[in-house]
């Protein structure tokens, strides 16, 4: 192996005074008198602007060397490296929100409309298509009485019939009727200004609704998908985007009672390195590994995915049955995740989870797939930075903040908050600083604020199917100058 360039210890660059010295060798040699003895001088003066330019072509060979390799190539080398594993870098995406959509029966939301949180600044939502508000894909309905007549009032909620025989009664008694049958316990039923209004306690559900012809409807609710106008992950409460920004004819309010598909920025060459030994998993022998990349690579809007798997002939500890696996995914269609599960899955491998899709087979028959949604954990993160104040940044609050939600998007389902693992990259974004504390609070509820008593120095040990959620409204940093 030669003793520059492509070793067997890597790539071993040519540095400038190397050169020198054995360009010197060879005019020595060649020339019969040392060309040392004379500095400086014109051949000196040659010989070291040469060997600049030969010192420079050795280091884009060795840049050169390094781009084709994910561990340390950059940027588009980086794009063009990991292509060999058919692996590319996941693009921006914005955040989706469903909404749900009250108005008139049979009245159509336009793509691209537009919509916005009651706050200062505004966020904008956009219809990502088009909808249309209608009884036949409904989550709530007021329904009221035609006319009024002696006979049957029928209201079929996805095939399921109600009837009430009205014989004199009015408006109100036939209402009051209909409310008294339909008993389902999936749906809230009450009557209100002459309305009766069925609402799914299934708040993701569409139902599909047939009325007589003596019953009609007041307003439906519907569930219509708008994303955010910036990419990146956008959180918001529930029920703060309730303002028309565009006037929608039919359309009477909206408002935000799911959960979204986040968004994200584009991957990031760090990200990229690390999510690419997941998605490399395609070609795995591990079931797991596969399952895993499958639905990294392969299903959109995907962010993390988990698995675990039980092989004994004993439910686990997890509550895993036996011979079962479970595989924890955030973000994606609930339907496409089932397929590519079933794609990667072995045969007689059961799967365990709380979403169920039942999904198609090979020979027209279906087959239920199951899997988990990460239970978030919302994670509020006190930072106090001690240190000299003479040194420290100006912006040390946003370089602070940012190195956490850096760190925040590499957890997944089942990775716990080590403080220490924190530190590292505020010591690196961060100069001036002697040392850190950090305090955590959390809690299952997205409603919740802590208290200062319930912030504590302690880690957040997250089961295999909690994702501790950092976000930055919920971090605050501090500084105390040493004394």
């Amino acid at each position: 192996m030669p003793e520059y360039g492509v070793t067997d210890k890597g790539f071993v660059i040519k540095r400038l005074d190397t050169i020198i010295d054995e360009i010197h060798d060879d005019l020595t040699e060649g020339l019969g008198i040392d060309t040392r003895l004379l500095r400086p001088s014109f051949l000196d003066t040659l010989v070291t602007t040469f060997a600049g330019q030969i010192a420079d072509i050795w280091e884009d060979l060795q840049d050169q060397y390094y781009a084709k390799y994910p561990a340390t190539a950059t940027g588009v080398n980086l794009d063009n490296a990991v292509q060999y594993g058919g692996i590319r870098r996941s693009a921006g995406r914005k955040t989706c929100y469903p909404l749900h959509c009250t108005g008139d029966d049979g009245a159509y939301i336009h793509e691209n409309s537009i919509v916005a949180t009651d706050t200062l600044p505004e966020i904008r939502l956009v219809a990502t298509e088009e909808y249309q508000i209608t009884r036949e894909s409904c989550n709530a309905a007021s329904i009221t009485v035609a006319v009024v007549q002696d006979g049957a009032y029928t209201v079929n909620i996805n095939g399921n019939q109600y009837s009430y025989s009205n014989s004199g009664g009015d408006e109100n008694s036939i209402l009051e009727g209909l409310k008294s049958i339909i008993s389902n316990p999936d749906y809230t039923v009450s009557v209100s200004d002459g309305m009766l209004v069925i609402s799914d306690n299934i708040k993701t559900r569409s139902n599909k609704l047939v009325l007589s012809d003596n019953l009609t409807t007041a307003n439906v609710t519907s569930i219509a998908v708008y994303e955010t106008e910036e990419y990146g992950r956008v959180t918001l409460p529930h029920g703060i985007v309730s303002k028309l920004v565009e006037n929608v004819t039919g359309l009477t309010s909206v408002t935000n009672l799911l959960e979204p598909t986040y968004g994200r920025d584009r991957e990031g060459d760090i990200e990229l390195r690390q999510s690419y030994i997941a998605k490399s998993g395609l070609r795995s022998n591990t079931m797991l590994d596969s399952i895993r990349a499958e639905l990294i690579n392969n299903v959109e809007n995907v962010e993390t995915a988990t698995g675990y798997e039980n092989y004994t002939d004993e439910t686990d500890s997890r509550g895993l049955p036996p011979h079962s696996i479970e595989i924890v995914v955030e973000g994606g269609d609930e339907s496409d995740i089932a397929q590519a599960i079933l794609r990667r899955k072995a045969g007689g491998i059961q799967t365990f989870g709380k979403v169920e899709v039942l999904v198609a087979g090979v020979y027209g028959d279906s087959i239920p797939v199951r899997f988990n949604r990460p239970d978030y954990l919302y994670t509020w993160i006190k930072i106090v930075i001690h240190g000299d104040p003479g040194k420290l940044p100006t912006n040390y609050v946003k370089l602070t903040s940012d190195s956490i939600i850096t760190d925040g998007k590499m957890m997944e389902a089942g990775t716990s908050l080590l403080l220490q693992l924190l530190t590292e990259g505020i010591y690196d974004a961060v100069s001036g600083i002697t040392y850190i504390d950090i305090y955590t609070a959390y809690s299952t509820d997205r409603s919740y604020i802590p208290s200062s008593g319930d912030y504590k120095q302690q880690n957040i040990i997250a089961t295999s199917r909690q994702k501790v959620l950092i976000d930055e409204e919920r971090i605050e940093v501090t500084f105390n100058a040493d004394s």
